[in-house]
C-alpha cells in the first residue's frame, strides 16, 4: 500500500508534523512518499494582504506524485490554509484515494476542513492513521477510528480522541531519511527528489558568536528539532492551548527524554555532516526544571557539541540555567514578551511583570559577548489595545539593556483559539470575508502602518538614540502624530527601513564572506519575481 502525505511548509522544510507521520508509519513497515512544498511570503502586497497562488506546473506535478496513492494526506497549519485548499481540489480532482486533512488547522476546524476531503484527523495523528492504514489494506470500515471524523452516506461521523500519547520516547524521529522524499526547489521550479544539496539549501542560517565580541558572528546552517509537546503557558493567542483544551484532563506537555534527543541529533551529524547548529524549537525550552537542564546540558556536550538556539519566556530564565546551557554551546536565545500593557496581560492570560522581563533580559546581557544578541518578540495591532498601551510597551522595551533584535508581529486571532472566538463575540470578525483579511491573507510579521508601531519598529534598532524614541513617546507628541491619514508615510518608513537593513546585511555578509547568505536572497528574489 501506497501512502503519500503533502506539505505546505515554511521555506526551512522541517514539517514536524508529516515527518513524525512518516516515520511512524515507516517503523510500522508503511510505504511512504513525503512531498513538500515549502513557500515563503513572496505574494504579500501592504494593499491587499497576502495572497499565495500555486503555478498550476506546481500543483500538476504533486498530483503526479500522488497518482498512484492508496491514501493521500495533507498536513498544515491556519496560515496555510489558502495553500492546502488548492492542493486539496487539484488532488480530490485527479486521484482516486481517501483525501485525509490534518494539523493544527484542521483539528480546530474540522467542519470546515470536510468541505474539501474524504477524512479529518483532529488531535494527534500516528495512532489514527496507522489504523487507518490498516484498515484500508484489509479492506474494512474505518469510519469507527478515533480521531477521524469521516463523510459517510451524506453524513459526517464524528469519533471521539483516542488518549495522548505520553511516552514520547516510544516514537521514532522524525523522518529526515530523503528516501521518496520530493520537494519543490525554486532554482528549476521544479517538483525534485530530495537530495543533501537541497535539503542543505533549505535549512535555515542561525547566528552564532566568533571570538570575544557580539558583532563578530557568523551564520551557521541549523537543523530544527523539537523535545516537547505542548506547552507550559496557556496563551490565548496560540493554537496550543486550543489542542490542550481538547484533551482537558490529560497532561498535554509531554517531553522526549535527553538520551531520546541526543540519538537522533548524532544521527543528524552522521547523516548530514554540513549541519553546523542545532534549534531546539520548543516554545519554551528553558520551561524544564534548572536540574533538568544541567543534565541535559551536561549530555548535549558531551554527545553533541553544536551550538544551538532556543527558545524562553521570561519567567523560565535564570543564570543556573544559562550558566549550564552556555557551557554546552548556546549561541543564541530569543524570548517573548509579546505585550506589557494590563490589557493585553489580561487578554493573552500572559501575566508577566515588568520586573520579571528585565530581569531575564539582564540575565542575558550578563553574557553578552559570549552569545548572540538575543531577539526578544513583541505582538502589535492587537485591535483591543490602545496607542497608549503599545507606548507603554515601547517604554519597558527601551529599558532592556542593548545589543537585541526585536521581531514584531502583528496579532491574528487564529480559529480555535480563545482570541477568535472573542474576536467574533466582539464583532472584530464577522464574516468571512474578515476571516481572509484579518486571518488567512494577514502577514504576521508585517505589522500595519501606524505611529505607534513605527515606535516599536525604531525601538528595534539598538543603536539608535533611546532620548529620540522617548521623546516621541510623550502623551503630546503621540496624540498629535498617531493620525490615520499618517499611517502612508509610516508604512512608507518602515519599507524604507527594511530596504536599508537588507542593504547593511548584505554589506556585512559581503565583508564577513558569508555568500551563502547571499546567494540565498538572490535566489527568493528570482523567484519572486519569475
Amino acid at each position: 500500500m501506497k501512502i503519500t502525505l503533502v506539505a505546505p511548509t515554511p521555506p526551512d522544510v522541517s514539517a514536524f508534523g508529516v515527518r513524525a507521520l512518516s516515520a511512524y508509519l515507516k517503523r510500522h513497515g508503511k510505504d511512504v512518499r513525503l512531498v513538500l512544498i515549502p513557500g515563503g511570503v513572496e505574494k504579500f502586497k501592504h494593499t491587499v494582504g497576502f495572497r499565495y497562488q500555486y503555478e498550476e506546473h506546481i500543483l500538476r506535478q504533486v498530483v503526479e506524485l500522488c497518482k498512484g496513492s492508496d491514501l493521500v494526506g495533507i498536513s498544515f497549519m491556519s496560515n496555510y490554509l489558502d495553500r492546502a485548499m488548492q492542493l486539496s481540489k487539484a488532488i480530490k480532482g485527479e486521484v482516486k484515494a481517501p483525501l485525509v486533512l490534518g494539523g493544527i488547522h484542521p483539528s480546530v476546524m474540522p467542519e470546515e476542513c470536510l468541505k474539501f476531503a474524504d477524512i479529518v484527523c483532529v488531535g494527534e495523528g500516528e495512532e489514527a492513521l496507522l489504523e487507518l492504514v490498516e484498515r484500508i489494506e484489509q479492506k474494512r470500515d474505518y469510519t469507527d477510528i478515533g480521531n477521524l471524523w469521516v463523510k459517510k452516506d451524506g453524513k459526517v461521523v464524528r469519533n471521539p480522541l483516542r488518549p495522548l500519547i505520553h511516552n514520547l520516547d516510544t516514537l521514532p524521529h522524525y523522518d529526515f531519511v530523503m528516501e521518496d522524499h520530493y520537494i519543490y526547489d525554486n532554482v528549476t521550479r521544479r517538483m525534485e527528489p530530495m537530495s543533501k544539496e537541497l535539503l542543505k539549501r533549505a535549512f535555515p542560517l542561525e547566528p552564532h558568536v566568533e571570538g570575544s565580541f557580539s558583532d563578530s558572528y557568523k551564520r551557521t546552517l541549523s537543523y530544527k528539532t523539537m523535545t516537547t509537546r505542548g506547552c507550559p503557558h496557556h496563551c490565548t493567542f496560540c493554537a496550543e492551548k486550543a489542542m490542550a483544551d481538547m484533551y482537558s484532563g490529560q497532561k498535554y506537555l509531554r517531553k522526549r527524554s535527553a538520551a531520546h534527543v541526543m540519538e537522533e541529533l548524532q544521527w543528524v551529524k552522521k547523516e548530514m555532516p554540513f549541519v553546523e547548529s542545532i534549534f531546539l524549537f520548543d516554545d519554551t525550552f528553558l520551561g524544564r526544571p534548572t536540574e533538568e537542564i544541567k543534565e541535559f546540558a551536561r549530555i548535549y556536550k558531551q554527545m553533541v557539541g553544536l551550538p544551538f538556539h532556543i527558545q524562553a519566556s521570561p519567567g523560565t530564565v535564570n543564570e543556573e540555567k544559562m550558566e549550564a546551557l552556555l557551557d554546552a554551546g548556546l549561541a543564541f536565545v530569543e524570548m517573548g514578551i509579546q505585550s506589557t500593557s494590563n490589557t493585553a496581560k489580561e487578554l493573552y492570560k500572559r501575566k508577566v511583570s515588568a520586573d520579571t522581563i528585565l530581569r531575564a533580559a539582564n540575565i542575558f546581557h550578563k553574557y553578552r559577548g559570549r552569545i548572540y544578541p538575543p531577539c526578544y518578540h513583541v505582538i502589535l495591532d492587537n485591535p483591543w489595545e490602545s496607542s497608549q498601551d503599545v507606548v507603554e510597551t515601547v517604554r519597558l522595551i527601551l529599558k532592556i539593556p542593548a545589543p537585541f533584535w526585536l521581531k514584531r508581529s502583528s496579532l491574528v486571532c487564529f480559529p480555535g483559539t480563545e482570541l477568535y472566538h472573542l474576536a467574533k463575540k466582539d464583532g472584530i470578525i464577522k464574516n468571512e470575508e474578515d476571516e481572509q483579511s484579518e486571518i488567512y491573507s494577514k502577514h504576521l510579521h508585517m505589522p500595519k502602518g501606524t505611529y505607534v508601531n513605527f515606535l516599536m519598529y525604531l525601538t528595534g534598532f539598538s543603536r539608535f538614540p533611546r532620548w529620540v524614541i522617548k521623546l516621541m513617546c510623550n502623551d503630546v507628541i503621540v496624540k498629535l502624530l498617531d493620525r490615520k491619514h499618517l499611517n502612508k508615510i509610516y508604512a512608507w518608513l518602515n519599507r524604507e527601513g527594511e530596504f536599508l537593513i537588507i542593504l547593511y546585511k548584505g554589506l556585512k555578509s559581503l565583508l564577513t564572506g558569508d555568500f551563502t547568505r547571499i546567494y540565498r536572497y538572490f535566489i527568493r528574489t528570482v523567484s519572486k519575481t519569475s
